[in-house]
């Protein structure tokens, strides 16, 4: 018995030293609750001019589906559409969007000292059987599908194709101020960020090709070192509040870097 309880101690310690860890370096996924990304605060529509009903369940469906049930991880084509398979993704993305890709001289002089190809358009990965991390972000906020555009409706979502009132008038798509369809100017992202490229430019070097730090709190992808939108974005993160507020959805080890001075957002990677 005393073995026993000795386990069972031991156990719960583990449990939450994990939690005390988690909650250290990454978001709870219920800050997502009243954020910009819960849609149940929203009120849908078949048309623009019909009077809008609240969605008040599922908050998670807008972008995730449980047990979906169209999805061929195989790729073997079915009688159903397919959808991507990772993520549990249920929010359509775009077959027909373009995004150019960010360039400098700098930029490209650092890539090329640390071997490393030049990011494609992420337009050319935006389908089904390939997309990156980045095209689920811009399933929405390419402006090229509707908000209400998922491979699995029902469930308490609105119906396919509904406008929605986002606090700027009755809207298909992502409202203009928030739409990203152009990322030659932005930050760049779909590159592989490793070591190599660490050196050439003076960076934090990764700790990983799955992440900049020793925790997951800033995660690279594709075990290739992909860095990627939601590399310094958690779309969960609905209570980021970063100084300055210039920063939306920030990870939170970004967020807290910031905020304490030790670094700071961009500091966290640029040294």
């Amino acid at each position: 018995m005393r073995t026993l309880k000795t386990i069972l101690l031991a156990t719960l310690l583990l449990v939450a030293f994990s939690v005390t860890g988690w909650a250290q370096y990454n978001a709870s996924k219920a800050s997502i609750i009243a954020s910009a990304h819960d849609f149940t605060n929203d009120t849908w529509a078949s048309t623009s001019s019909a009077t809008a009903a609240a969605v008040t369940t599922n908050t998670c469906f807008f972008c995730h589906i449980a047990h979906k049930t169209n999805t061929n991880n195989a790729g073997i084509a079915t009688s159903e559409t397919l959808a991507p398979g990772f993520m549990l993704w249920n929010h359509q993305i775009s077959s027909t969007a373009s995004y150019g890709v960010y360039s400098s001289p700098t930029f490209t002089a650092v890539l090329q000292a640390a071997g490393v190809s030049a990011p494609v358009d992420l337009g050319t990965t935006n389908n089904i059987t390939s997309p990156r991390v980045s095209n689920l972000c811009l399933s929405c906020h390419d402006g090229t599908i509707a908000i209400g555009s998922f491979y699995e409706s029902g469930f308490g979502l609105p119906a396919n194709q509904s406008y929605w009132n986002n606090g700027h008038g009755n809207s298909l798509t992502m409202w203009t101020g928030m739409t990203i369809d152009n990322l030659s100017k932005s930050h760049p992202v779909n590159f592989v960020y490793n070591a190599n490229v660490a050196a050439a430019a003076n960076l934090t070097v990764p700790a990983s090709l799955n992440s900049v730090d020793a925790n997951g709190a800033v995660p690279l992808y594709g075990n290739a070192g992909l860095m990627e939108c939601t590399t310094c974005h958690d779309p969960h993160n609905g209570t980021s509040n970063v100084r300055g507020g210039s920063y939306p959805f920030a990870r939170l080890a970004l967020q807290n870097a910031e905020n304490t001075k030790t670094g700071g957002y961009c500091t966290y990677c640029h040294l």
